[in-house]
């Protein structure tokens, strides 16, 4: 008797006699796969003999990459019994249910053209992976058929200048064969494994598009994946995706990219254009690994919108303020704040404005984002050696009248621009700090000679942007008390305006973004300080004495104005710059959050137990759920959404067998929400965002049937798996219910086991 066999009788998982008779019986197949066919016994009993006795290491099939599929047929994972599931080196790993078996594995290795590692899974595991990957493609690409996306499902998505790329792969020979495949595939659109992804990936470019998003975050979790959208600088999530297609949504956009699909370990960056309808795209993706796959955001750029006039940007006396600077004939001009704050759009319309044909205007960026006419632009390459530095020195060989610099990163560009600056030079440039004194203490931080900043600079723009209140669903409200608190006291009783929401603003009660700028004039009294190196405090009160507007204080304006809201004010702007432009010089600092404050009770955190923000340190509101200066979620909503139990949304018109179904999943121990027709049912999903939805077909008002549909229809529902459970069990009843996209149909009357089971199954299934 072979040495397996005899472990597999010492460890009890079968017995001599049943060996003997399957030897027998099968003439030379594999024993393992016979064990399970014909015997009962427990899989990972089966498992831990080959890696403890054998030391093979478990598969993981959660998240296969669709190029390790490519290689494998689903008719071959049934032949050999195994999967590939990853890449170990120039190797493919392979999930066996007998890893000893060589004769698969040599099989394996002629068929992929790879040398194969054998790995260990149990046959539930392979048959799970198998309904995820190759079964659920079709199924998928179905579904998504029918989904429509807020009614541009019309629109086509092309590559701008297909026939110019089709002549350049022609001319690089040394392109990878894996890309060549993955760029046919793309424009072919007849990739099986990536079909579902190609048209996610579609629905959801569309959809942001549709909602005039910037940016696009695709976030895996450890059991979905999260889509978000930031609109109007605000990230809101759009839709759940199961995590098995995590991988081929990823590999799609690296190949639309032109980025390595088979790095999954490093950053990566790299862009698309592509046209949506009649609209031009440009696409910026960056690729980041983390420890739960990869994180995408797509930055949505628009070339058709143009640069806006700069005098439609900046409002009444901060335009004044920076038409008289940008009319001089040199000097250094800062544009500063947090990433996503508008610093690039304001500077391409300041060039806008300035711009005339006597003019020679030259830019040197990363990326360049607008296209101007008649203004030569430099992309940055930092990898063929083309630095902003560098770059600097030889546009200035250029004889330019004006110039502009991305982003001042270290000393050697500081010190260029600020000396270009010095001999018949306008700079415009931008620097990432959070206000305009705190930019000249980051130029001491970087090196630069004090005097030589006092001597060059003209003024700081420090910006923020703010959301706008939707024009078409304006009405009157009052602040809550600890909002108020944060306005000067005269100015506590004004008239305050916000959105209602409505269907223009998608219910935010905003739309569109104007910007919040604190212009600090660098006068002769300033440039003395500077020169001394003053600190930031005094550079900024000498500021407000000479007439320097706050961003709090400019803000403000907008709020009595009726053009945002003071809620929107403070989530922009950092706390400190709220306590010293809003209220007098205090008498007390609360020791909790450390802010100033007048009266015997903190306005700010309003209890003794603040919770402090992980990131930046500052207090946080109970009902924040992230930092309003850093961005990092709050701890207690962390815990929360980890902690939260699954929602399961149960739809009848009956209210028995509601009861009868929250009864029977509370062993479960799920979040039980009940409807009572399929209108209603929609209301909630929309809001309630649920695991599971189970529902019944004969209902008023709306059935289940059309229920489904409307759920598979829509970007935020579509991937919610759905139980039938109706009387009605015919044939014909349940092929036309998996036709409009269940996932599993119970038959009434249910056994209160089995629908536990099958619903506990299909959770496992979908969120791991």
């Amino acid at each position: 008797m072979d040495p397996l066999s005899e472990v597999l009788i010492s460890e009890g998982i079968t017995t001599s006699e049943t060996l003997l008779d399957i030897k027998r019986r099968t003439a030379g197949r594999n024993v393992i796969h016979e064990l399970y066919n014909t015997t009962s016994f427990n899989e990972n009993d089966l498992c831990r003999i080959f890696t403890t006795k054998y030391r093979f290491k478990r598969a993981d099939l959660s998240d296969i990459p669709p190029d390790v599929l490519s290689k494998f047929t689903k008719d071959n994972v049934f032949k050999y019994f195994c999967m590939p599931f990853g890449w170990e080196g120039r190797n493919l790993k392979v999930a066996m249910l007998d890893p000893l078996d060589f004769n698969a594995l040599q099989a394996i290795s002629f068929t992929t053209g790879f040398s194969a590692i054998p790995y260990v899974t149990t046959r539930t595991e392979l048959m799970d992976a198998v309904s995820r990957y190759y079964e659920a493609n079709f199924a998928l690409a179905k579904m998504l058929d029918g989904v429509v996306s807020g009614g541009v499902s019309s629109l086509e998505i092309v590559e701008i200048a297909e026939a110019e790329k089709e002549a350049e792969k022609e001319a690089e020979k040394n392109v990878s064969e894996m890309f060549q495949t993955g760029q046919r595939q793309e424009l072919s659109g007849e990739n099986d494994l990536l079909a579902p992804a190609i048209k996610l990936v579609n629905i959801l470019i569309k959809e942001a598009v549709r909602q005039g998003a910037s940016d696009m975050h695709i976030e895996p979790g450890q059991k979905i994946v999260t889509v978000r959208f930031r609109i109007d600088g605000v990230l809101k999530i759009q839709t759940q995706i199961p995590k098995w297609m995590h991988s081929a949504m990823v590999s799609r956009i690296k190949i639309m990219s032109k980025l390595d699909i088979s790095n999954r370990k490093t950053p990566q960056d790299g862009g698309v254009k592509l046209r949506v309808g009649d609209s031009p795209l440009d696409l910026r993706v960056s690729v980041l690994p983390t420890h739960l796959g990869e994180k995408v955001v797509i930055r949505i750029l628009k070339p058709d919108e143009g640069v806006k006039p700069l005098a439609s940007l900046v409002r009444g006396e901060d335009y004044l303020k920076l038409k008289k600077f940008i009319s001089r004939p040199q000097g250094l001009i800062l544009v500063t704040g947090p990433t996503g704050s508008g610093k690039t759009t304001t500077l391409h319309s300041v060039l806008k404005e300035i711009y005339s044909e006597g003019t020679n205007i030259i830019t040197v960026e990363d990326p360049v984002e607008y296209e101007l006419e008649g203004i030569t632009q430099v992309q940055v390459n930092e990898k063929a050696g083309l630095t902003f530095a560098n770059t600097l020195r030889s546009i200035l060989r250029q004889d330019p009248d004006v110039v502009m610099v991305g982003e001042i990163r270290d000393l050697e560009t500081a010190e260029i621009a600020l000396r270009a600056s010095m001999t018949g030079h306008l700079v415009l440039s931008t620097l990432h700090t959070m206000g305009t004194s705190a930019t000249i203490m980051r130029l001491f931080d970087i090196g630069v000679d004090p005097t030589l900043i006092a001597s060059s600079l003209l003024c700081v723009v420090a910006q923020r942007l703010v959301r706008m209140n939707c024009p078409d669903c304006r009405t009157t409200y009052t602040p809550e008390a600890t909002v108020l608190a944060s306005l000067p006291p005269g100015k506590r009783e004004a008239r305050f305006v916000r959105g209602a929401g409505c269907e223009r603003c998608n219910s935010t009660g905003f739309r569109g973004r104007t910007t919040v700028l604190e212009v600090m004039e660098v006068s002769p009294e300033l440039r003395k300080l500077i020169a001394a190196s003053g600190s930031a405090g005094a550079l900024r009160e000498l500021s407000r004495n000479e007439g320097m507007r706050t961003l709090f204080e400019t803000a403000l304006g907008l709020v009595y104005e009726g053009v945002t809201t003071i809620e929107e004010v403070l989530r922009v702007i950092a706390a400190e710059d709220t306590a010293s432009a809003a209220l007098p010089e205090p008498a007390m600092r609360c020791p909790n959050c450390s802010r100033s404050y007048e009266g015997n009770e903190c306005p700010y955190c309003g209890s003794d137990e603040e919770e402090l923000c992980n990131g930046c340190g500052g207090g946080l509101e109970t009902y924040w759920k992230f930092c309003p200066v850093c961005g990092k979620v709050k701890a207690s909503a962390a815990v929360q959404k980890i902690t939260e139990k699954a929602r399961v949304l149960v739809v009848d018109d009956e209210p028995g067998i509601l009861k009868m179904v929250s009864l029977s999943l509370k062993p479960l121990d799920l979040e039980i929400h009940t409807a009572q027709n399929g209108r209603e049912a929609l209301e909630k999903a929309k809001d309630l965002n649920p695991h599971l939805v189970i529902t019944d077909i004969n209902m008023p008002v709306m059935d289940g049937y059309t229920l489904i549909k409307e759920l598979r229809g829509r970007i935020n529902t579509m991937f919610i798996p759905i139980v039938v459970l109706s009387s009605r069990d015919t044939a014909e009843d349940k092929l036309k219910g998996f036709t409009y996209g269940t996932d599993d149909y119970i038959t009434k009357p249910f056994d209160y086991t089995e629908l536990q089971a099958r619903v506990k199954r299909l959770l496992e299934r979908i969120y791991a």
